[in-house]
């Protein structure tokens, strides 16, 4: 039996901290050969607590990305799910749901029915541990380590198209802080139009993109990327002063390390579904509870921001003050003359605070 798989046993069979000296003694190994065990542990999956002067605890096993279950557990929640389909890695779930609608010749036909190809990728959902080349909004790095969070992008396509981009993202934003405080015991903010705060720091960022059809001028389809910190990250540097994980802010530590990263993607997945279904429905109760949460979980509300134009956009960045959150996911701000403006895009900067 290899040093790493004894020093794995020894963790697995003990529900507290087992010293490092005690594990180098019953492996007959080093101490440097022990903390070289745990590393590989660490690298492989394994959340291993390393506390000086009590040694190593096992907190959770690898927490591999798994399709199937994914599609079970949202299933199980009472939503229909599409296709879903797990990746360990990839280079952006956001990419690879592009090259599959780019597959698509068109989502939907002259009767205003989805096509064959339009239905297999209507309500999909691809899901990844890790992304080798994941991005945010205006091009931006999404760092996607692996072990660490977890990525995936669903494709939807509503009956009269993607109309109000902004509203899908808010929606994901809900879908996200919901589950988040479900699943971890936490209470999630959101800063419009995309990323949803624990603690003060960013865990999860979105990104929509639209399939556009171009014989008809019609957006046919979104996808909706989200990118979820889960496990602690290791960010250093101004990057940790921004962004955290879920384990970092969750209340209780065993509890957050207990939740798999395939359990959180179906619980968004499943409420996301949830409030697109209602739009095409015209379920007013579940759509008027969706902008309700994503009023009241609002960072931005009273406070004085810097506004900052959508790149592509003209105009200087301006200060304003945020008077609410419109039913179309609009930000309402009023500048310092009291000109009110209806914000459908662009960047919003707290002066306390660069998020």
């Amino acid at each position: 039996m290899t040093t790493k798989q004894s020093v794995l046993n020894m963790l697995k069979a003990s529900p507290d901290f087992v010293s490092g000296e005690d594990l180098a003694t019953t492996c007959a190994v080093s101490r440097t050969s022990v903390w070289k065990a745990i590393k590989s542990l660490q690298s492989e999956g394994y959340c291993i607590e390393a506390v000086s002067n009590r040694g190593y605890k096992l907190t959770s096993l690898p927490d591999t990305i798994d399709g199937a279950y994914v599609a079970k557990t949202i299933a199980a929640l009472g939503i229909t799910p599409g296709m879903v389909s797990g990746f360990p890695e990839i280079d952006s779930t956001l990419s690879e749901s592009k090259r599959q609608c780019a597959a698509v010749s068109t989502f939907w036909d002259a009767q205003g029915e989805l096509t064959a190809e339009g239905a297999k990728l209507h309500r999909s959902l691809i899901v990844a541990g890790q992304q080798t080349a994941g991005r945010g909004r205006m091009g931006r790095l999404f760092v996607s380590p692996p072990n660490s969070g977890v990525y995936f992008t669903l494709i939807y396509a509503p009956k009269q198209g993607v109309t109000n981009p902004a509203l899908l993202t808010a929606a994901a934003a809900v879908a996200v802080a919901l589950s988040v405080d479900e699943l971890f015991d936490t209470h999630t903010q959101i800063k419009w139009v995309n990323d949803v705060f624990l603690n003060g720091k960013k865990i999860c960022g979105i990104l929509t993109e639209g399939v556009a059809n171009f014989e008809t001028g019609r957006i046919e389809a979104a996808n909706v990327g989200i990118g979820i910190n889960v496990r602690d990250m290791g960010f250093t540097g101004e990057l940790a002063k921004i962004a955290g994980s879920i384990s970092q802010g969750a209340p209780d530590k065993a509890k957050a390390a207990a939740v798999s990263r395939n359990e959180l993607a179906a619980h968004v997945a499943a409420h996301l579904l949830r409030f697109y279904d209602a739009w095409e429905t015209g379920d007013k109760t579940t759509v008027t509870e969706c902008m309700s949460e994503y009023r009241n979980r609002s960072i931005l509300l009273g406070k004085t921001v810097t506004v900052n134009p959508a790149a592509g956009l003209q105009g200087e960045a301006y200060q304003a003050t945020v008077l609410d959150i419109a039913d179309d996911a609009s930000l309402v701000v009023q500048l310092s003359d009291g000109t009110k403006k209806s914000l459908q895009s662009g960047e919003v900067t707290l002066h306390n605070n660069s998020f």
